[in-house]
C-alpha cells in the first residue's frame, strides 16, 4: 500500500504546476534559509567597512516594509463525506487575507544597530472577557436588566522582532533581543533550526519568516579565514536553571560551508548538531543532521533515555532559459513520541508542552518537491508550481490538538499525510494575480482523499 502510494506521489508531482515565481520561491525579505545565511556572512566581510561608514550614515534611518492583499477560496469537489456538491458549495468560504510588515532599521553609529519588525493582519480574532457587566434600566414599575460583553481584538497587531547589534574590538559581534535564529541548511524542512526557533517552516509557503525567541548571539570572527563561531544564551524569564545555552561553529573546506553545533538546556535533551551546504556546477545541495540524547518528556519523567536521530538533505537546480527551478527535500525524523489518544492526563501533556506537538508533525519519513515555472506560453505574466509533500509514519493528533495547532499558528499542511497541489496564475498587471488550481489532501493513508479546486486573487500590495 505505501509503495503504491509513493509511486502515486512520484508522479503526481512530476505532472501537475502551481503558484510561484523564482523569486517568490528562493528570494524575498522574510527568506528564512537564505536570508539569515547571507547576512551572516555579510557581517563578517562587512566589519572593516563599518570602521570606514562606507554602509550606512551616522544616524540614518530605513524604514520599509510589504503589504498584502488578497483573498483565497477553496471549493471541495470530493469528500469521502455525506455531503452533496451543493452542500459543499453552500459551505464554501472566502478568506480575506489583508496584511503587512513594517521594519525600522536605525543606525546611531557605525557600530551600534537597532532593527524592529512588526506586522498587522486581518482577519483578526477576538475574545468576549470573562467578566460581563449587568446593568438595571427602570422603565416604569418594571425593570429592564441587560448584559454587556467587552470584545477585545487580540492579535490585529504582533511582534515579530526587535533587536539591536553591536560590537566589541572589530571582533566580537553581538546581537540582543527578539530574532529568528538560522541554523539549519534546510528549504521545507530545518531540524536544526527548530531547536531554537518557536516554530516550524511552512512547505507550502517556504518565504514565510519563522518565529524566533528573545536570544543573545554572539559572533566571533577569525582573521584572515571565513569561519566563524556562533554563541547563544536564551534567558529564561522564570527560574535562571531554565536558561539555555547553543553554539555554532561554522567553516568553509573546498568550496562547501559545514557547521558543526550543540544545544543545552537543564533537564531537557541536549543536542548535536551538523549542516552542510555547497554546489556542483549548478546543482545546489543541502544537508543537516541532529542527535539527542532522550526525549524531552524522557527527561521530565526521569525515564531511560534514547538515542534520537533526525536527518535530512535536498537539493536545487535552476534552468534561466526556460524560467524553471526544481526543488526537493527528504526528511527523516526519528522523534520518540506515544500518547494516549483516550488518556486525559496524555491530551492536557501535550497542550501544556508543545514541543511534542511540534515534534510529531513530521515524525517518520517525510518528502517534498517543488517545481516552479517564472515563465510559461513564453510570457511571465503565465506562472506556475507543482508542489507535493508526504508522510509515512506520524501518530495521528485528537481534534482538540489539530485545533491548538491551527490556533498557533504552526505549518497546518503538516497536518495531513499528504498534500499536492498545483496552481497557474494569470498577472495581466504587475498589481493583479489570479491563480487556479487542483488541491488534494490525505488526512491519513488509510482514508479516501479530499479534493479541492483552488482560487486566489491578489489585489495591489507589494514591497516598499
Amino acid at each position: 500500500m505505501k509503495k503504491t502510494l509513493l509511486l502515486f506521489v512520484l508522479m503526481f508531482s512530476i505532472g501537475f504546476v502551481s503558484a510561484q515565481s523564482d523569486d517568490e520561491l528562493f528570494g524575498g525579505d522574510d527568506d528564512l534559509f537564505f536570508d539569515d545565511m547571507i547576512e551572516e556572512v555579510q557581517d563578517v566581510e562587512a566589519k572593516s567597512d563599518l570602521s570606514k561608514g562606507v554602509l550606512f550614515d551616522n544616524g540614518s534611518v530605513k524604514i520599509g516594509g510589504n503589504f498584502t492583499t488578497a483573498i483565497d477560496t477553496s471549493f471541495i469537489l470530493y469528500a469521502d463525506d455525506d455531503k452533496s456538491f451543493l452542500d459543499h458549495f453552500s459551505d464554501t468560504k472566502i478568506k480575506p487575507n489583508v496584511g503587512a510588515y513594517m521594519t525600522v532599521d536605525a543606525r546611531p553609529n557605525q557600530d551600534l544597530r537597532m532593527y524592529s519588525k512588526f506586522g498587522f493582519r486581518y482577519p483578526f480574532s477576538s475574545k468576549a472577557e470573562s467578566t460581563a457587566k449587568t446593568t438595571e434600566k427602570k422603565i416604569g414599575p418594571m425593570s429592564l436588566y441587560t448584559t454587556d460583553v467587552e470584545t477585545t481584538i487580540t492579535d490585529w497587531i504582533y511582534l515579530k522582532e526587535m533587536f539591536t547589534d553591536f560590537s566589541i574590538a572589530d571582533r566580537a559581534f553581538f546581537r540582543f533581543g527578539l530574532h529568528t535564529v538560522t541554523w539549519g541548511t534546510g528549504f521545507f524542512f530545518s531540524p536544526v533550526s527548530d531547536i531554537i526557533n518557536t516554530t516550524m517552516i511552512d512547505p507550502e509557503n517556504t518565504d514565510a519568516q519563522v518565529n524566533g525567541c528573545f536570544n543573545l548571539r554572539t559572533q566571533i570572527t577569525f582573521p584572515g579565514s571565513q569561519n566563524c563561531l556562533w554563541l547563544y544564551l536564551l534567558p529564561a524569564f522564570d527560574y535562571a536553571k531554565n536558561c539555555a545555552f547553543a553554539g555554532k561553529f561554522d567553516f568553509v573546506i573546498g568550496g562547501w560551508e559545514l557547521g558543526l553545533g550543540g544545544y543545552w538546556k537543564y533537564e531537557t535533551a541536549p543536542k548535536v548538531t551538523l549542516t552542510a551546504s555547497g554546489s556542483i556546477k549548478k546543482l545546489n545541495l543541502f544537508g543537516e543532521g541532529v542527535f539527542q540524547y532522550g526525549s524531552d518528556r524522557e527527561w521530565n519523567e526521569k525515564t531511560d533515555k534514547s538515542a534520537i536521530f533526525k536527518a535530512t538533505a535536498g537539493f536545487s537546480y535552476t534552468w534561466k532559459d526556460p524560467s524553471i527551478t526544481l526543488a526537493g527535500q527528504y526528511y527523516y525524523d526519528g522523534s520518540i513520541f506515544k500518547f494516549d489518544q483516550n488518556s486525559m492526563a496524555d491530551v492536557m501533556y501535550l497542550m501544556n508542552n508543545p514541543l511534542y506537538i511540534k515534534e510529531n508533525l513530521t515524525k517518520g519519513h517525510n518528502a517534498a518537491l517543488l517545481v516552479s515555472f517564472g515563465r510559461i506560453f513564453g510570457t511571465e505574466k503565465v506562472t506556475g508550481t507543482i508542489f507535493g509533500m508526504v508522510n509515512f509514519g506520524k501518530e495521528k493528533f485528537p481534534d482538540s490538538i489539530t485545533q491548538y495547532v491551527a490556533e498557533n499558528e504552526e505549518a497546518k499542511s503538516l497536518l495531513n499525510c499528504g498534500t499536492f497541489s498545483a496552481m497557474l496564475n494569470y498577472a495581466p498587471t504587475d498589481s493583479i494575480q489570479l491563480g487556479i488550481g487542483p488541491y488534494v489532501t490525505f488526512i491519513d493513508w488509510d482514508s479516501k482523499p479530499e479534493v479541492s479546486l483552488k482560487l486566489s486573487f491578489t489585489l495591489g500590495g507589494g514591497k516598499f
